[in-house]
């Protein structure tokens, strides 16, 4: 027979886990996705162009690459 207390413990723990992973990987999206969009602007900037093609293409591209990588992190039940 197992302690409640050590039962509740264990509920905590895995709660918490589950809270720091998805927010972390949440962080990690948005990081990658504030560095690519960073990087179209400069590119749009430095070629000096009237579209920001390479803002649109950089920052489209890494919300897909974010969302297959949470996809990718999601457990596999």
């Amino acid at each position: 027979m197992q302690d409640p207390k050590r039962d509740d413990w264990e509920k905590n723990r895995q709660r918490t886990n589950s809270y720091v992973r998805y927010s972390s990987l949440a962080f990690q999206m948005l990081g990658t996705i504030l560095v690519f969009t960073y990087a179209g602007y400069k590119l749009d900037e430095w070629q000096e162009n009237k579209v920001p093609v390479w803002t649109l293409v950089l920052s489209l591209s890494s919300i897909a690459g974010s969302l297959y990588m949470f996809i990718r992190g999601l457990p596999k039940n």
